[in-house]
């Protein structure tokens, strides 16, 4: 059975928003703690033109009845729309009952039962195109509207919306019910778009925080299981100092009257920013003692939120090609909000983002990179934008605008946007006439729309090389810097404002300047010419976004004396240019490894060694063959963690390299240690003491290499009956080296495998699919390759695309996969855009890793 057609295209939504304005719902919706619920929906607006046909989205069970205006018509309901008939110019009303089931997937209203206390949760996720699987609506972001909302509930049940509840009602129990319920009268939200309604209802635990120096009523929400971890006052004050600096800066009162804050189980994203009701994915409210790494990453997604009840949420985008300015800004005014109210308690925040800039480097290296803005022909290919470009690239772009046009003439710049277009939709052109006329009164000479052309609507990244001639004596006579394309596909080159700075042998500053380079392939820099100096580094402050390439002479200096230079940030670049190198297969994954291993001793700063630390990793499991070398490399790189730890200059540095020992564990005899630490409940290290989720770690490595994990699979689940422990259940099932276990879980995947929620079947896939399982895997390609188009052709959605991307074969030498790959593209449905890019990148990542193998292995073969 071939599935629905399930999304909105662009000429579709461009004829509903010229067709009809003055949107307004009033939703009724009657909830149970079984797996579906009911609903009724009067759609009001005005019809401007009547040649246009107009329906409204909805996936859903069953429509039951459709009226319209007064008269009842027959129900046309098909691929996912419900078609009206019988409207008149001017003002309408539609009344749509229907009947849906709960989601599992994470989209629409999703429904999780608490496996520790079996108490039932309620959420929604709407964005980009699904708040037509909670009630029949307009689905798209440019038909904003109001939303009345009454809610039935189990009377023991919290319910969340957009705004607070003005009455709750109890309902006399009807005969042969068997629990109450109460009405939740929600009062009319202002003007907002469809993604952005919310409601959460069940059991959650409730804490306020009305009295607070904003004025604003704070409330925050989780699992009753998970209230005994949750720390309150650490999220309302980040809440409070987010709103003291975001009123500050947008100089615009926040808008919403109230602001929740709900942790939710099974989310597919971080966070989302729906209005005065803002959903986390639950995993934040953290079981094992966080840290300081940890929270300054959840700090930023809490303060990231925020920012789009302003820039998102007050004012959005007419259409998804300006989704980036969402997701960029948000990126990168969490930030500045973090420097400026939270600084002093999370110091590495810049670092972070350095390190966050590795996805849009990443991203913008691919064969399906796009520009910041681009093109967006559906909410399918909405769906696939979420990426390294609109959030990573486009924040980085961003912090090169801010240092460009300066604080003020920025700051002032949006302050208008959110006066002129609140409470309506904008366009990237209407912010950047207002950011090139605060340009223009400061007196910059830049012309913005020209470096917005280069910038947001052009494709690739640049890469920036210093050219340094010296004399005899060692003075610079010519300081040159070179600008290339890293794609030649997109061969754009830009105008980059940097900051250069030089050292002389021993890494002393010699100077540092601001410098301007210009969009050609050479710029001539005379802030350097007559002093003598040893090494330069490019892009210092991190300002620009562009790859740094590192001289070799310049490089020779580092590598002996790094952790001579005094700023942090300055010494995580040069991280970032090695890792470059490795990335473009011009230094071996081990080399990196062995240059981590020889510097992190020495390094003070616990931000950077966790920075070097990760990207050992990803150079550790993608760029170098399975081989001994491989598995003593991961030992001696565990080693150094483990030094870390003993030699922590604090608790908090401690266990931010306890965080990355666990994920060290590799060769086969550091996971027999670690099991050891389980089993007697001690590292052996003073301090250290094993969470429950570093517990699960240790055990599922040690599953993955023998099936005698089993019975210390069950014994961990009398410990922790929690849906961390479920979770964990499922994949040491599916990663047991046993042949046969692994044709049963192949054979589930394909048959009944949508009965898994989206979290299960993740966790159950990633167990069944790893490299180091190929001996008993490699049946599987063949089944892979066979099974895959059958399974986008009849299987839901959300359930065919974690098929593909889950179990593309990582236990076949790459060119094999690639080779299927390629085969496999012509033949993808037209419409499956997410699936047909997602393997595009797939290729592209493979064949990269394919010639990094090689690099390190004949490295290896040289040592």
């Amino acid at each position: 059975e071939q599935v629905e057609k399930y999304l909105l295209t662009y000429e579709e939504a461009k004829v509903r928003s010229q067709a009809i304005e003055d949107v307004s719902y009033e939703l009724r919706i009657g909830l149970s703690k079984g797996e579906e619920y009911s609903g009724s929906v009067k759609v009001s607006f005005t019809y401007k033109d009547p040649s246009a046909e107009i329906w409204v989205d909805f996936k859903g069970k069953q429509v039951q009845s459709v009226t319209v205006n007064g008269s009842s018509i027959e129900v046309k309901y098909k691929d996912n729309k419900i078609w009206f008939s019988g409207l008149a110019e001017g003002r309408n009303e539609v009344i749509i009952e229907y009947e849906n089931k709960y989601s599992h997937d994470g989209y629409g209203l999703h429904r999780f039962k608490d496996p520790e206390d079996e108490e039932i949760y309620l959420y929604t996720q709407h964005e980009p195109f699904a708040c037509n699987r909670y009630f029949p609506c307009f689905d798209q972001p440019d038909l904003k509207a109001t939303l009345e909302l009454i809610v039935a509930a189990p009377s023991t049940w919290v319910v969340i919306s957009n705004t607070n509840a003005s009455q709750k009602i109890a309902i006399p129990l009807i005969p042969g019910a068997t629990e109450k319920q109460t009405l939740h009268i929600f009062p009319k939200t202002p003007k907002i778009s469809t993604y952005l309604y919310a409601l959460c209802a069940g059991s959650y635990a409730e804490h306020r925080c009305d009295d607070n120096p904003t004025g604003i009523k704070l409330g925050l929400y989780c699992r009753k299981s998970l209230n005994r971890y949750l720390v309150p006052e650490r999220y309302f004050n980040w809440t409070v100092k987010g709103l003291q600096f975001y009123n500050e800066f947008f100089a615009y009162p926040y808008p919403f009257g109230k602001y929740d804050q709900v942790f939710v189980p099974e989310f597919n994203m971080g966070a989302m920013e729906n209005v005065g009701c803002v959903t986390y994915r639950d995993q934040y409210v953290f079981k094992d003692p966080p840290s300081n790494i940890q929270l300054t990453r959840v700090c930023d997604t809490f303060l990231h939120e925020m920012a789009h009840m302003w820039f998102g949420d007050l004012v959005t985008m007419k259409w998804w090609e300006d989704l980036w300015l969402n997701e960029s800004f948000a990126s990168i005014m969490s930030v500045f909000a973090m420097e400026g109210k939270l600084y002093d308690v999370y110091p590495t925040i810049w670092l972070d983002f350095l390190g966050g800039k590795g996805w849009g480097y990443a991203t913008d290296q691919l064969s399906t990179t796009h520009p910041i803005s681009t093109p967006v022909n559906d909410t399918d290919e909405c769906e696939t934008n979420f990426d390294g470009i609109s959030y990573a690239k486009g924040s980085a772009v961003l912090k090169q605008l801010y240092f460009l046009v300066g604080r003020d003439a920025f700051m002032k710049s949006l302050q208008n946007y959110m006066q002129k277009y609140q409470y309506s939709n904008a366009e990237f052109n209407n912010l950047i006439d207002l950011i090139a006329e605060q340009a223009k009164i400061a007196g910059n000479p830049i012309d913005i729309h020209q470096w917005a052309d280069r910038w947001v609507r052009t494709a690739g990244l640049n890469e920036l090389a210093a050219v340094i001639e010296k004399d005899d004596q060692g003075v610079i006579t010519k300081f040159t810097v070179k600008q290339t394309p890293a794609l030649e596909a997109h061969p754009t080159l830009r105008d980059h404002k940097i900051i250069i700075e030089v050292f002389d042998e021993d890494l002393n500053q010699v100077k540092q300047a601001e410098v301007l380079i210009l969009p050609q392939p050479e710029t001539v820099l005379e802030e350097f010419h007559g002093l003598k100096a040893s090494c330069a580094i490019l892009n210092v402050g991190d300002w620009g976004y562009c790859k740094v390439r590192i001289d070799d002479g310049s490089f020779n200096i580092l590598k002996q004396h790094l952790n001579k230079i005094p700023e942090p940030l300055t010494r995580q670049l040069v991280y970032r240019a090695l890792w470059d190198m490795v990335r473009d297969i011009k230094t071996s994954g081990v080399e990196f490894i062995e240059f981590v291993i020889q510097q992190i001793p020495g390094e003070s700063n616990f931000g950077i060694a966790n920075y070097a630390f990760e990207i050992s990793s990803a150079a550790f499991h993608s760029y170098i063959p399975n081989c001994q070398a491989k598995e003593d490399l991961a030992h001696g790189l565990l080693e150094v963690i483990l030094d870390k730890i003993r030699n922590a200059g604090s608790p908090q540095d401690a266990m931010v390299f306890q965080k990355k020992a666990i994920h060290a564990i590799y060769h086969k005899n550091d996971v027999d240690r670690a099991i050891e630490w389980v089993r007697n409940d001690s590292t052996g290290i003073e301090g250290w003491k094993l969470g429950q989720l570093d517990r699960w770690s240790i055990i599922k490595k040690y599953a993955e290499i023998t099936p005698e994990a089993s019975s210390l699979v069950e014994e961990e689940l009398k410990r922790d009956q929690s849906d961390t422990g479920h979770l964990a259940k499922i994949y040491c099932e599916a990663v047991y080296p046993i042949l046969q276990s692994k044709r049963e879980k192949w054979e589930y995947y394909l048959t009944e495998g949508e009965k898994f929620s989206r979290y299960e079947r993740e966790e159950s896939m990633d167990g069944f699919n790893r490299e180091k399982q190929a001996d008993i895997l490699s049946w599987c390609c063949d089944e892979y390759f066979a099974k895959v188009g059958e399974v986008i052709n009849t299987k839901d959605k959300e359930y065919s695309k974690d098929f593909c991307f889950y179990l593309v074969p990582r236990y076949v030498e790459e060119g094999v996969v690639i080779e299927k790959l390629e085969k496999l593209l012509p033949t993808l449905p037209q419409d499956r855009f997410d699936i047909s890019r997602g393997l595009r990148e797939t290729i592209d990542d493979l064949k990269r890793f394919r010639r990094a193998k090689e690099l390190s292995a004949t490295y290896l073969a040289g040592k």
